[in-house]
């Protein structure tokens, strides 16, 4: 009797030796059920040229955008007049634009190539940054960035979600890691040309000059970005899309809708903090004793870092798991974030580095955290709904730590409130993490061994 009581324990009890499975592994259904378990398949070259296209477009496009442009602020500070406040004000313009877009653009790809939006795109922000160099008030300005917000979510991570679950079967994780590390090229390349470009001529020429570059880039990218139609067979993907339901497989995580809170808060704390961090930075490092190229090299620092880290991040996240890496990600940014705000230039650049490194491992893997975690004939909307949120947490981000500058003539409080709300972030994915493995085990009758995804 003890022996077939020792057969059947062993027949049903979990292999402890056994490894997580890779995030490339697990892929969608129908969405009502949880994501299935399949073999890798290797990308061919094609899937592969389409990630080149993509890294080039966000190199030019994110790298103008959120790294080029601020390095032009002392510039437009002097020649028009205004605050701080008044200035970053229009980063928070900008967020709040590229989120709704991200949401409209999640729509409209049911209808739409997303490589045609991708093209569009790059002339919608070749036509801005023409206007903008011929701004005159800090209201027109507004309105530029809320066109560049467009112009942003036409590459952001709805099209590169889509593209790639649409053309990957397998590691996707690292496919999206590499598309998404042209934001850092972008912004590893953008902030010292355009200080070394000032030093030829005024900001609104080196505006003008900059508007070249993505008319430069559109035959390349029409040649490496392409995607076939919506998919329309059988019941139609665009009827799946509306009627599915709306979180796909999250709805068989146990108490999703606590799990969902935690995302949602780790989300914020997590974009909230880093933006406020990455777009006050250039001004900052000249406020703590650097030079305009100093402050540059910092800029150029951080995302060379990150430029590193999405990659090894998303490889890292196709052995031990996304949401394992995605934690230790959030502890590197926290340190980042507490040496940046409480040392000085030595020490800064020490935080410079963990901070690129940490903020590229949640910025990517917190996309491929909700694209697993709402997997499903919906997840195009569901991306463009946190891509809102995530907006909202940035612009309030940038806004707030300008605000607090124009209140205490300094940086630190308000960077340090952000390192607080880096460490809750963290805390809230943790819980989310174990939640998810408790699922997970659960799901399988059995005790939880590791990350799922």
């Amino acid at each position: 009797m003890r022996a077939m009581v020792k057969g059947v324990r062993a027949r049903h009890a979990p292999d402890m030796t056994q490894k997580p499975v890779p995030v490339s592994r697990v892929v969608p259904n129908d969405g009502k059920h949880a994501p299935e378990v399949q073999p890798d398949a290797m990308p061919d070259a094609g899937a592969w040229a389409l990630i080149a296209g993509l890294l080039m477009v966000m190199t030019v496009c994110h790298g103008i955008i959120t790294s080029g442009l601020p390095a032009l602020d002392s510039a437009i500070l002097a020649d028009l007049g205004i605050s701080r406040g008044a200035l970053k004000l229009r980063e928070t313009i900008f967020l709040l634009s590229a989120g709704v877009s991200g949401l409209a653009i999640g729509f409209l790809t049911t209808r739409v190539r997303p490589s045609r939006i991708v093209l569009a795109g790059l002339v919608l922000l070749a036509l801005t940054l023409t206007a903008y160099g011929h701004a005159r008030s800090i209201g027109q300005i507004y309105a530029l960035y809320g066109l560049l917000g467009l112009s942003f979510a036409s590459s952001h991570v709805v099209i590169v979600v889509l593209m790639v679950r649409a053309r990957f079967s397998g590691l996707r994780t690292l496919a999206t890691s590499v598309a998404l590390s042209g934001t850092s090229i972008g912004a590893a390349i953008f902030p010292s040309l355009a200080v070394f470009a000032l030093e030829q001529a005024d900001w609104r020429s080196v505006l003008r000059v900059a508007a070249i570059i993505p008319l430069a880039l559109l035959p390349v990218a029409a040649v490496l970005v392409r995607s076939p139609m919506p998919d329309t067979r059988g019941s139609g993907q665009g009827r799946s899309a509306v009627s599915g339901p709306l979180l796909g497989a999250f709805a068989q995580v146990p108490h999703h809708r606590l799990a969902l809170a935690l995302l949602l808060a780790a989300t914020f704390g997590t974009f909230f903090a880093s933006t406020a961090f990455l777009l006050n930075l250039f001004l900052y490092l000249q406020d703590i004793g650097l030079g305009a190229r100093m402050a540059a090299l910092g800029m150029t620092l951080v995302f060379l870092t990150g430029l590193f880290g999405k990659v090894l991040v998303g490889a890292a996240a196709e052995r031990w798991g996304t949401n394992r890496v995605w934690n230790s990600q959030q502890m590197l940014l926290l340190t980042g974030a507490l040496l940046l705000s409480l040392g000085g230039p030595v020490v800064a650049f020490a935080g410079l580095v963990l901070l690129g490194a940490g903020w590229a491992g949640c910025y990517v893997l917190t996309q491929v955290v909700i694209a697993n975690s709402f997997a499903g004939p919906r997840l195009g909307q569901m991306t463009g709904a946190f891509i809102v949120f995530e907006s909202i947490a940035s612009g309030s981000g940038v806004f707030v730590a300008g605000r607090l500058f124009d209140l205490f003539g300094s940086y630190r409080p308000g960077f340090l409130i952000c390192a607080g709300l880096i460490a809750g972030a963290a805390l809230a994915a943790f819980l989310f993490r174990r939640l998810v493995e408790g699922g997970h085990a659960v799901a399988h009758g059995e005790e939880a061994i590791g990350d799922p995804g």
